[in-house]
């Protein structure tokens, strides 16, 4: 069985999980003493997520320690989430959050006052001694108004806690928003590196226990630097963005494509070993090969668009590092050997399908972006 492919984009969080979070972040810096600065509610806010596990690690310690402070704080922001390219939505975010939970705690805590004093109405009115008649009407009408301030306040807190709840809502939705553009490659709309390390890193610790294998393979289109010589780079980026497509559309079930920088893009095959990931990676480069692109408004045809393939099966125990340093070494054989090929490592790797089983039907094709 194939290693289940993480969501992506990523499934939005829950809102009741939103709020339990936001509110925890809330109480750590209440009870560390801190000031309600936005850089500190993100520190807090991802340590109760668990997203960023050496932030929480450092911040445990730290605990342990009995050091949380405002130097802390900066550290730890400084550290781990002013570089992520979130972080400027992220704060901002959590600024508005912040007003809008201090918010609705301020209506609960009117409301609890409210209460508070209708209770010691009642107190007075069922524990004092047995009223006379005046005392008994000024405990009545005292027990009146603060009734009917508790329903005044109550429907304000409602619609109070309406609105902060739909606010919520907008800030997490910009949040998801953030996040997987943080992971989006712009040109292409297919993940980008950053996204890419996360999954392969993800993958290979799921391959561990699983022992299902779990194979890559990186893509670099042949001689892409003589298209933006000879078309221009609007064309190149057609180009990119065409490539990526048909690789995309080609992977099985469960595959993964991401660009992995300029005309380079990294695939993740889980589930499949070396041999079967060779036979994709022969299909891919018949239907990259087999097409034929041509300008949209002169009709000028491109020559021959072709791709190189590397390959590599993550070993037992192996290093993800180690497991893309020899899928490139595979590409780069690919390239010094003529280009338009696939080629593996390691060098004893089964054989893979006779090219011959493989097919694909040349055809001309014209994109929309084509200048």
């Amino acid at each position: 069985m194939a290693v289940p492919l993480p969501q992506y984009p990523f499934q939005p969080m829950p809102l009741v999980t939103a709020m339990a979070l936001a509110r925890a972040a809330f109480d750590s810096i209440k009870s560390h003493g801190l000031a309600p600065l936005p850089p500190y509610y993100a520190v807090w806010f991802e340590h109760h997520a668990g997203s960023l596990p050496e932030l929480s690690e450092a911040l445990e310690a730290a605990i342990s320690g009995g050091v949380v402070n405002d130097s802390l704080m900066r550290e730890l922001n400084a550290r781990h989430l002013e570089h992520l390219p979130e972080f400027s939505v992220l704060s901002d975010a959590l600024t508005r959050l912040s007003g809008t939970l201090k918010e609705a705690m301020s209506s609960l805590d009117t409301h609890g006052a409210d209460t508070a004093a209708f209770s010691n109405a009642l107190d007075e009115l069922s524990t004092g001694p047995a009223p006379d008649a005046q005392r008994l009407r000024e405990a009545l009408s005292r027990l009146a108004d603060e009734a009917r301030e508790m329903a005044r306040r109550s429907k304000q807190m409602s619609g109070q806690l309406a609105a902060s709840t739909q606010q919520i809502e907008h800030l997490r939705s910009e949040l998801q928003d953030a996040r997987r553009d943080a992971m989006t490659d712009a040109l292409t709309s297919l993940p980008n590196r950053r996204a890419f390390d996360e999954t392969l890193q993800r993958m290979a610790t799921a391959t561990e226990g699983s022992g299902e294998p779990l194979s890559l393979m990186l893509v670099d289109i042949d001689h892409f630097k003589r298209v933006n010589d000879r078309f221009g780079h609007p064309v190149g980026d057609a180009l990119l963005r065409r490539t990526a497509s048909t690789i995309r559309n080609g992977l099985p079930l469960g595959g993964m494509v991401a660009r992995f920088g300029g005309e380079e893009f990294a695939v993740l095959l889980p589930g499949q070993n070396l041999a079967t990931a060779i036979e994709e990676a022969e299909r891919l480069r018949l239907a990259v090969s087999g097409q034929r692109l041509a300008m949209r408004r002169s009709g000028e045809r491109l020559s021959d668009v072709t791709i190189s393939l590397g390959l590599a099966e993550l070993l037992p125990g192996e290093d993800v590092a180690a497991t893309l340093e020899r899928a490139d070494s595979a590409l780069y054989r690919a390239k010094q050997e003529g280009r338009n090929r696939v080629c593996w490592e390691p060098m004893a790797a089964p054989v893979a399908a006779s090219h011959a089983t493989i097919s694909a039907t040349p055809r001309y094709a014209t994109v929309k972006n084509w200048t």
